[in-house]
């Protein structure tokens, strides 16, 4: 099947559903202002977070304007930054009445909005597919050219998302995604819509049967906890998306340390990281203190871990595992450990010192080379990362990810 750099994928949780429709080429600005009208508001309040590019702004407010008033609404920058996909309520809060679009990235995609148009590959696999209540219907809409010609910074920190659902929840396209990840963080359209199609997928199987994400969608979430206190107490001294790999590590350290994985499991997060030139370690100067009494705040009522890739650890029936404050120090104590060995390097664009080990790079026939971490299979997920808890939904021809259809 030709991969495309359209896509069309509706999710259901219950009575709520989002159709996300990702498009190419400016032909289709006319399409999003047809599916704007769609929605007969009133009112239109368009919020923003200070992402969003001057011109995609600008665009959608005068498609919005051309179907009813439309006021503009920035959010304030806040002084502590938290996880986006978590405080979007307090945010929706001070929005004035009318029909919601948001523009910009992850905070503004997480205000609940009837009409989301994620400007970056971050927001687009995470809170611009969630399902806000109150809002019964959404509409996702992506232009996969614009993400493609974005920065490569925000690209890379998009990607990271991306990891997070192959290593909670579809661990099968681990080795697809090995070989396509590159510190680079350069990929075609086309090449985005299939990880957008490989993200919304895992969401519809899990929310499908779990509207409230309080059960097994609570794997969409993996490590954004403990991000959220990297983020919160590293936040100048780490690159886009840095702090989402941090979190991913502090929960597998967790996870091992509490005898629930292997450390193959951690070895798989930091393999993919790593390709894709995320930090894999905390930054030289870091206040492992402050950052540990953060982890301890944020996780109190209990931490999503990995038993194995795809499998989240379950006991008694909970999904969320209560993590003593020690066991948290000594993994954040590790992660601090590894910045000082001497295999590892700091890539170019990363502000974060000891960002990973150097990954392993392509060969001629466009296969990745076996690198130490790895196992022997060729996939830093080994024979065992084939296994996963859900099994992706598509159309008939399938998606490009499950088509195995990344460039290879």
């Amino acid at each position: 099947m030709r991969r495309s750099a359209r896509l069309d994928r509706r999710i259901q949780a219950g009575a709520a559903h989002l159709t996300l429709a990702v498009r190419d080429g400016e032909h289709s600005w006319g399409e999003l202002g047809a599916l704007i009208a769609e929605f007969e508001a009133r009112r239109f309040v368009l919020v923003t977070d200070g992402i969003a590019p001057r011109g995609q702004l600008a665009r959608v407010r005068a498609l919005a304007a051309a179907r009813a008033p439309t006021v503009l609404h920035e959010l304030r920058t806040r002084p502590h930054p938290t996880d986006p996909a978590t405080d979007g309520r307090a945010d929706a809060e001070a929005l004035p009445d009318g029909t919601v679009i948001a523009v910009g990235g992850e905070r503004a995609c997480a205000v609940p909005a009837a009409v989301r148009v994620p400007t970056d590959l971050a927001a687009a696999c995470g809170p611009a597919l969630t399902l806000h209540r109150p809002v019964p219907a959404a509409l996702a809409w992506v232009r996969s050219d614009l993400l493609a010609a974005g920065p490569a910074a925000r690209t890379r920190a998009g990607l990271v998302a991306v990891v997070r659902h192959v290593l909670a929840v579809c661990p099968a396209h681990c080795p697809a995604l090995a070989g396509l990840l590159t510190p680079g963080a350069r990929h075609d359209a086309r090449t985005l819509t299939a990880l957008l199609a490989l993200c919304a997928d895992a969401r519809s199987a899990l929310v499908c049967f779990d509207p409230d994400e309080t059960g097994p969608a609570l794997a969409l979430g993996y490590g954004r906890s403990l991000a959220a206190a990297a983020r919160a107490t590293l936040g100048p001294a780490l690159a886009p998306g840095d702090a989402d790999a941090l979190g991913l590590l502090l929960a597998s350290a967790v996870a091992v340390r509490l005898g629930l994985a292997a450390r193959p499991t951690g070895r798989a997060h930091r393999d993919l990281l790593a390709r894709n030139g995320s930090a894999t370690a905390l930054p030289a100067a870091a206040d492992l203190d402050r950052l540990a009494d953060a982890a301890v705040a944020t996780t109190r009522p209990g931490l999503l871990l990995l038993a194995d890739l795809g499998r989240p650890y379950c006991a008694d029936g909970r999904l969320l595992t209560p993590v003593d404050g020690a066991v948290l120090r000594a993994a954040v104590g590790e992660l601090a450990a590894r910045a000082d060995r001497a295999d590892r390097i700091t890539l170019p664009h990363s502000r974060a010192a000891g960002t990973g080990p150097v990954a392993p790079q392509n060969r001629g026939d466009g296969r990745p080379a076996a690198g130490r971490e790895q196992d022997g299979t060729g996939s830093p997920c080994g024979r065992d990362g084939r296994r996963s808890t859900v099994e992706t939904r598509s159309g008939p021809a399938g998606t490009a990810a499950q088509q195995k259809e990344f460039p290879s």
